[in-house]
């Protein structure tokens, strides 16, 4: 009934209710009572504007206008002396203690010193419990797997591009304890990836999304290759000499090109510039010098 009430007081004059853009300037109450009866009149198919909010938001100074001060406590404490069972007896139910500094009740700035103060807390008397749980690091046997493998660790881009699941498989010849004829059939099984100078076997892989697949992948391959040099009833290779034709890319650097002497021409340098403000520090040193070496001679 109220509310149509408020349409009939208004109905001489629908295109104020009807248009939000004409609200701003008016007291606060009727702007209240034209955003009701807009409300109502158009029913489902109401939809706030930005004229309608910008009207509204213009009554927050005049409501505010003459408040008075508020009285602001620091409530998180004030409970921990009132409530907690550590307050003697004689503190506890007196009032809160007001102060006139504003405390940031909101936003993340109460909740982050509230977690540092407990982390500190933590660390300062949780912590130091934990050296009963201390335990003697021992290192790794690292006889028992000649196989060493080296991963890749690149922060700055996602976790599955080329350069963070690629894996290299590294082992030493000696490692394996291959009979003679066990290893020269390893060399040549291995090709390339065998180091001859070095007499290591390197193998890397970047062909499956995870780094994990590729170390399977490395692993299954190595085992391969191992079982089939050991296996000398087929065939040991004797009669095929080593190909070393790939450690010329390994052993040998290019040298860099050298910049031909009759291409240098050094009257067409760059002229230097902006000399002045050294040349003006050096005559100011000398300056100096000279002062003082006047004052002190005799």
């Amino acid at each position: 009934m109220k509310s149509l009430r408020l349409i009939r007081q208004y109905s001489k004059k629908p295109e104020l209710f009807l248009n939000p853009h004409a609200w701003e300037g008016l007291p606060a109450d009727q702007i209240f009572q034209l955003h009701q009866i807009r409300k109502n009149y158009l029913g489902e198919a109401y939809n706030p504007t930005n004229e309608e909010r910008t009207a509204i938001l213009s009554t927050i100074t005049s409501l505010s206008k003459n408040k008075p001060t508020l009285d602001y406590s620091f409530e998180i404490e004030n409970f921990k002396e009132r409530v907690m069972n550590n307050t003697p007896m004689k503190d506890r139910g007196k009032p809160q203690k007001l102060s006139n500094q504003f405390v940031v009740n909101s936003g993340s700035i109460p909740h982050n010193e509230t977690r540092y103060e407990q982390l500190n807390r933590i660390s300062a008397f949780e912590m130091p419990l934990l050296a009963k749980y201390r335990e003697i690091y021992t290192p790794p046997n690292t006889t028992e797997s000649p196989i060493k493998l080296i991963y890749n660790s690149d922060f700055s881009n996602e976790t599955s591009n080329q350069f963070n699941r690629k894996v290299t498989l590294f082992v030493k010849l000696k490692d394996l304890k291959l009979s003679p004829k066990q290893e020269h059939k390893f060399k040549i099984l291995s090709g390339k990836r065998f180091h001859h100078s070095l007499q290591t076997f390197q193998l890397k892989s970047e062909k499956f999304p995870e780094a994990s697949q590729n170390v399977t992948w490395l692993i299954s391959t190595f085992n391969k290759l191992l079982k089939e040099s050991k296996d000398l009833s087929k065939e040991t290779f004797e009669d095929i000499p080593l190909d070393k034709r790939h450690m010329k890319t390994w052993t040998t650097k290019k040298k860099p090109v050298e910049f031909p002497e009759n291409w240098k021409k050094p009257e067409d340098a760059p002229i230097k510039r902006h000399e002045i403000v050294s040349e003006l520090v050096e005559i100011s040193k000398n300056k100096l010098d000279n002062d003082q070496l006047q004052k002190i001679s005799p």
